[in-house]
């Protein structure tokens, strides 16, 4: 008798579950199917791009048939386009460009966004403010009063004017996701580590930095793919040949009576190569420091 009551128990409470599993299977497919649509919309572009810069240039403007959809891919494109243009010297610009003005953007979001989460001083409201407006206002009205001043002090056609124009767009963004992961901080931190006699640069580097890491990371990526995906500024500032980053020369790749496609698709790859590259593996950190900056002490 216990055990058929036991038995009758154990049904009734397992029941309920596998009736509510199954009645919520419906419900998730309402979600899956609109998100596996608009996954395939964003993959795909990738996708053709891909496969048209390893189809022979004279069959991408054609149909594709299943019995030649994989006939005669090659390496090809990639190989003129290393040899019949410069894209070889535009990517190693580009990736000294982005890493130098990150890793400056980074280090000053840190050091504003530690004084705005810390210090109370009357004209923070004002600063806090103005670093929103700065998002709001259209870069390219600054390109020429910036032009005019840069020329003046010597700063066109260089890789120095172009990672101040860069560290100028991206810092204001940067400190405000920098101070929202620093408030998440305890300020109890600060306070120990100032009792055993550290100071503000010590308290930053050694008790806030490796507590704030996935932060850095996500202001880091993000300030990356901002001056990688830049042409504007780049475009107007460097001139020579030699200084031109991968953005513009995809654009030099166009021409006026025809456009090679082939070309084109493979430096489109590679010019989504690195940023598809550092987005994998730093997801997790990227991941966590959004995460993190939402949770507020």
């Amino acid at each position: 008798m216990a055990a058929t009551q036991q038995l009758e128990r154990a049904t009734v409470g397992v029941g309920p579950r596998r009736l509510s599993r199954e009645s919520r299977r419906p419900k998730d497919l309402l979600f899956l199917i609109p998100f596996a649509l608009v996954l395939i919309v964003i993959v795909f572009p990738v996708i053709w791009m891909l496969y048209s810069s390893l189809r022979p240039v004279q069959e991408i403007s054609q149909g594709i048939s299943w019995q030649s959809a994989f006939s005669g891919l090659s390496l090809d494109s990639y190989t003129r386009l290393f040899d019949e243009t410069n894209f070889g010297r535009y990517l190693p610009n580009s990736i000294f460009v982005c890493v130098v003005g990150s890793m400056i953007t980074v280090a000053i979001s840190v050091l504003a966004g530690f004084a705005l989460s810390r210090f109370s001083f009357r004209a923070k409201p004002v600063v806090m403010i103005a670093l929103v407006a700065t998002q709001l206002l259209p870069f390219v009205v600054l390109i020429t009063p910036v032009y005019l001043f840069f020329a003046e002090l010597r700063l066109l056609n260089s890789f120095g004017g172009l990672i101040i124009v860069y560290v100028a767009i991206t810092t204001p963004l940067a400190t405000l996701l920098m101070t929202g992961f620093l408030n998440a901080v305890p300020r109890t931190l600060d306070e120990a580590a100032r009792i055993d006699g550290a100071s503000t640069l010590t308290v930053i580097s050694r008790v806030i930095t490796p507590l704030v890491w996935p932060g850095i990371v996500t202001v880091g990526i993000t300030a990356f793919i901002a001056m990688w995906d830049e042409f504007l500024f780049a475009q107007i500032f460097l001139t020579s040949e030699s200084l031109k980053t991968v953005q513009v020369g995809i654009a030099g790749l166009f021409g006026e009576y025809g456009t090679d496609w082939g070309v084109v698709m493979a430096a489109s790859v590679l010019a989504a190569l690195p940023t598809i590259l550092l987005f994998s593996l730093l997801q997790r950190r990227l991941v966590a420091g959004m995460t993190a900056g939402a949770v507020k002490e």
